[in-house]
């Protein structure tokens, strides 16, 4: 099923800051905030992080994250806005993050959310000649190990959709830096991590650039994208500096339970 009639024009943004997960976080939620309100368009970025754990908002780092590999190994640890589970990003990690208002008909539905939103995922993954299949409600998988897992939001008619894909993930670090309880892998008949994991390089031989070019193919042929190369609004860069400095940044939002809630 196709959800689009005509062609839908995205605004596509490239840039990131992979040194700074904090500043990569608030972009997505300076777009997302500037497209409820009607000042922005839908919008499709890629962005890496260096060496870095995200945590979902309702996680505490200490449960999720070996805290002294993360301190001798220089391992950012930043928190998005979103909820899921803890992801180790480096720089064979590919995100992208779609923003948009809703008119896909999901409504308040999060599981629609995602089953619309993980066909495109799905369908990049053929593109690069991988035989994925979605893993569950918000990953996608290939020979039963995890090669995409994703997040999401919807508030006042505005989605928020944002995927990690392992392409050459030092997956050793992965390992090493994220608290995986046996419950979350014994489901799938893993005994570590490494057993639930896989990168697009080793099942295809695909870099970074293709599985971009292969997700905004996916995306525009199950969705209809049509996408056109953009930058931030004045408003979102504005927007984008006070939610950095007044929550990204603050270790009380990153490592322990505090919300911060910026009046905008």
């Amino acid at each position: 099923m196709r959800y689009w009639a005509l062609k839908m024009r995205i605004r596509l943004i490239e840039t990131d800051h992979p040194d700074d997960p904090h500043l990569n976080l608030a972009m997505d939620e300076a777009i997302f905030m500037e497209v409820m309100r009607g000042n922005s368009p839908p919008t499709f970025r890629f962005y890496r992080n260096n060496n870095a754990v995200i945590l979902g908002c309702f996680q505490l780092a200490e449960q999720e994250v070996n805290m002294d590999y993360a301190i001798r190994n220089d391992v950012k640890i930043a928190k998005r806005f979103t909820g899921g589970g803890a992801v180790y990003h480096d720089m064979g990690n590919i995100n992208y993050s779609i923003i948009s208002r809703d008119t896909f008909d999901i409504g308040t539905n999060v599981q629609r959310l995602f089953a619309v939103m993980m066909k495109g995922a799905v369908a990049s993954m053929r593109g690069l000649g991988i035989d994925a299949a979605a893993g569950g409600l918000n990953d996608v998988s290939v020979n039963g190990k995890k090669i995409l897992g994703s997040a999401a939001t919807i508030r006042s008619g505005t989605i928020l959709f944002h995927a990690a894909i392992l392409v050459d993930t030092n997956l050793e670090g992965l390992a090493s830096v994220l608290k995986v309880p046996s419950a979350k892998l014994n489901p799938h008949g893993a005994s570590t991590i490494l057993d639930r994991v896989t990168n697009v390089n080793a099942v295809s031989g695909k870099n970074v650039e293709d599985v971009k070019r292969a997700i905004l193919d996916g995306y525009s042929g199950e969705l209809g994208f049509e996408y056109h190369v953009g930058k931030l609004t004045i408003q979102e860069e504005h927007l984008l500096k006070r939610l950095h400095k007044e929550k990204y940044l603050k270790s009380e939002w990153n490592l322990g339970r505090e919300f911060i809630n910026i009046h905008y």
